[in-house]
């Protein structure tokens, strides 16, 4: 998920884990944990285009990485707060453990698809249960860890107000899979009444929170769009075709990158060409908006120069103007265009 969930995600475990006895450094060593993930960022610049998509939530959020960061992270805060704080390496090493294990955790319900299993299996976990951003869950650690600090360390109220936060955004967390699970079955109907015949299909959910869906079905040619709000009056009715267009990479499909692009893509994608050249976009993310003629989030340009092919992603605003977030919270309501 995004860096700010992260990161109060992790200051939430740091407290869990250890606030009692470390008090507000166990927070601010909870949100470094929280991060550690993500410091794949910082590497991802040294690779190409689309090797650099599998290198972020590549090894570093993998199942086995916390076992190897968190006694070497642990050792290294032991050595800075020793003479002040009776706090064993081995608590540190647990409160960095659980803060960057949590981190990949999460990421595996989301959809960008994550390397749980490296580096023995590049299979990516992608469950598409929740949002990368999602204010439902976010909100109540920014909530909680903006009081937290000003109470005393050993207080009762404090350990539950943490506790209570966690089991409220876990139960939130399930709750995302049971209503994935409720989504699936509105659009496997919605498909059925629509005549829509297709090979396979998925769900996912829009920004901001669990309440508005996507749904893709897959055909021979391309995939029929759709979303759905839960609170929508009706199953969706409206779908637009999106073609595959794979005949457009056929002078490049042997190309190494173009075969790990559309790896990355798990096989839900649509190349198009506009003023700017062939492009393949990932529909996994959909578009920037609910609008039928809004772009595409995720979006790739392929150049081929001389028979050397460059592959680019899209540095096209993803910014969405006034108008269109009202559009989009409106249909978050249940409110069509």
């Amino acid at each position: 998920m995004d860096l700010i969930t992260q990161t109060v995600l992790g200051a939430g475990v740091g407290e869990l884990v250890l606030g009692k006895k470390a008090g507000n450094k166990a927070i601010v060593w909870g949100a470094v944990g929280g991060l550690l993930p993500d410091l794949d960022v910082l590497i991802t610049p040294f690779y190409s285009e689309v090797d650099g998509l599998f290198v972020h939530r590549g090894f570093t959020h993998s199942l086995i990485f916390s076992f190897i960061i968190a006694p070497l992270l642990g050792w290294l805060i032991h050595q800075i707060h020793q003479k002040k704080m009776h706090v064993t390496w081995f608590e540190w090493t647990k409160l960095i453990f659980w803060a960057s294990f949590t981190h990949p955790v999460l990421d595996y319900f989301t959809t960008y698809g994550t390397g749980a299993f490296l580096p023995f299996s590049d299979y990516r976990v992608e469950l598409g249960t929740i949002g990368i951003v999602d204010v439902f869950y976010t909100l109540p650690f920014i909530l909680v860890l903006l009081v937290i600090p000003f109470i005393k360390r050993t207080a009762l109220l404090r350990r539950r107000l943490i506790v209570g936060t966690i089991i409220l955004t876990s139960l939130y967390l399930s709750g995302t899979v049971g209503n994935k699970i409720y989504v699936n079955g509105v659009f496997e109907e919605a498909f059925a009444r629509q005549n829509i015949s297709y090979d396979r299909y998925k769900t996912s959910p829009l920004p901001l929170t669990n309440f508005l869906w996507m749904g893709i079905a897959e055909t021979d040619s391309g995939y029929y769009m759709g979303l759905h709000s839960n609170f929508d009056n009706d199953i969706p009715s409206d779908f637009i075709f999106i073609p595959r267009n794979e005949a457009k990479l056929n002078t490049i499909a042997h190309h190494a990158d173009v075969k790990k692009l559309l790896r990355f893509t798990k096989g839900f994608y649509h190349v198009n060409e506009d003023e700017k050249g062939l492009y393949l976009a990932d529909l996994r993310f959909g578009k920037m908006g609910t609008d039928d003629n809004a772009g595409f989030i995720f979006k790739f340009y392929l150049t081929d120069k001389e028979g050397e092919l460059h592959i680019r992603q899209s540095q096209e605003s993803r910014e969405i103007n006034e108008g269109e977030f009202a559009a989009f919270i409106g249909r978050i309501k249940g409110i069509s265009p």
